[in-house]
């Protein structure tokens, strides 16, 4: 069996090939580690749409839905 791009569970077979890829990428970004661009602290993360906020430092940012852009 080829490796390939971590796929997700939850769709199964259902809404066709294009949307449950665009929903894989969308959700792959959304999930990801990334640093506070204040503290630098790996707990950096969104917490409502265009809400990004360090837990570490309390440090907020409005950015996009699903991906902040500093």
């Amino acid at each position: 069996m080829a490796k390939g791009k971590k796929s997700l569970k939850g769709l199964g077979a259902r809404y066709g090939i294009k949307i449950r890829k665009q929903y894989t990428k969308i959700h792959l970004q959304l999930k990801e580690k990334r640093a506070c661009p204040e503290c630098g602290s790996k707990t950096f993360g969104r917490d409502a749409v265009g809400i990004w906020s360090c837990k570490k430092c309390s440090f907020k940012i409005a950015g996009t839905a699903y991906d902040v852009k500093v």
